[in-house]
């Protein structure tokens, strides 16, 4: 929707439009989105904001700066969100798999967590742990740390 409304207000602006290009691109590539819905937004943000070509060249250095600056290429940190969504699935699983009922706090708590050794040792945890009451005060642990 920001996108499509900066698309519009932008029209007759390359200048502003290149503007707000850049910062969406940095809204998303943070974004803690699954790899296909980044994916799809950019798709879309490259469609509703069009560049003319000096623009899009300057879009493109732009890019390939703050992917520099980030010190990962753009697929990286998409493999690396994917990676870590995944480990924080498998935990879920793992407590889901031994204790049936696990309660959407501490589900939402596992998906807030994006340190992937964290996340290891927390699989770990899952697998061994006594109850899903000590599993909690781990994760909470790590929340008052």
């Amino acid at each position: 929707m920001r996108t499509h409304l900066k698309a519009l207000e932008t029209r007759w602006s390359p200048k502003n439009r290149l503007r707000w290009k850049s910062t969406l691109f940095k809204v998303l590539y943070e974004a803690s989105y699954s790899k296909q819905d980044i994916l799809e937004l950019f798709r879309f943000m490259d469609w509703v904001l069009a560049l003319p070509e000096p623009f899009a060249l300057q879009f493109k250095a732009f890019t390939t700066e703050y992917e520099e600056a980030k010190k990962m290429p753009y697929v990286t940190s998409i493999e690396r969100l994917g990676a870590l969504e995944q480990s924080q699935e498998d935990v879920v699983e793992v407590l889901r798999v031994r204790f049936k009922d696990v309660h959407e706090s501490l589900v939402k708590a596992i998906h807030a967590i994006y340190d992937q050794s964290f996340l290891s040792q927390l699989l770990r945890e899952a697998i061994l742990v006594n109850s899903l009451d000590a599993f909690e005060k781990l994760v909470k642990k790590q929340d008052n740390d």
